[in-house]
């Protein structure tokens, strides 16, 4: 609780001395285009860099259906952040939480505006999120999230054209803590003994290249397509 209320605090001073811009409507942008995305089902090649464990690259499909419905079909379940496979701003910003502008920064020859995302709910385990946000395409560029027991995720995503609202290529670079949300491995992928002795145990240090192709958007994905069916 005591940290949770010296984060605010921090970001509130410096808040003080940013530029004056309004956070909320800057991701109340980013939110409105998504909305405009209802569902979509796209192809997923994975390439994994774990520190202990090596893994071929993975074919995937991947749907999805607003607001947070989403299917993963793969032969086999590749090393990655569970929250990482889809990329809805409106899941990232869903709870409570309050925005403070920081500042704005140019990355690749992009103007990009700084926001600090800090839950008002200290039973998150999420502890700070910081956005970079293109405001010229309304989408994020950049994610670093910092969590009590997942550790801190960095997401970066690139994108094609000024009207996509969806990137081509997304790359997570992970260093998880002991309660990873890093999920289990493919049997075939098990290399050793002493490559499972790791798993859960200190920290977890890798990334993840997702590239994205044919993706097919508003096709009308029904919602019975996104339900479990029992074995």
């Amino acid at each position: 609780m005591k940290k949770f209320f010296f984060v605010i605090l921090c970001l509130s001073v410096y808040s003080l001395f940013a530029q004056s811009k309004d956070a909320n409507k800057i991701l109340d942008g980013v939110k409105q285009k998504f909305a405009k995305i209802n569902d979509y089902q796209v192809d997923v090649n994975i390439k994994v860099d774990v520190n202990f464990i090596k893994m071929p690259d993975r074919k995937a499909k991947l749907f999805f259906k607003q607001p947070n419905k989403t299917k993963f079909q793969a032969d086999g379940f590749a090393m990655l952040p569970k929250q990482g496979f889809s990329f809805s701003p409106v899941q990232l910003l869903k709870d409570d939480y309050s925005a403070i502008y920081v500042c704005n920064e140019v990355i690749d020859g992009k103007k990009l505006d700084v926001i600090k995302i800090v839950p008002n709910n200290d039973t998150s385990d999420v502890v700070l999120s910081t956005l970079w946000i293109d405001q010229s395409i309304n989408a994020m560029s950049k994610v670093e999230t910092v969590g009590k027991k997942s550790g801190n995720i960095i997401i970066d995503f690139k994108y094609a054209g000024n009207n996509n609202s969806l990137p081509y290529e997304v790359k997570f670079s992970f260093n998880a803590g002991g309660d990873s949300p890093i999920p289990a491995i493919p049997e075939k992928d098990k290399n050793n003994t002493n490559n499972m002795k790791q798993m859960g145990r200190g920290p977890i240090k890798g990334s993840a290249i997702l590239t994205y192709t044919n993706y097919k958007i508003n096709q009308g994905i029904p919602d019975s397509f996104f339900v479990e069916k029992k074995k």
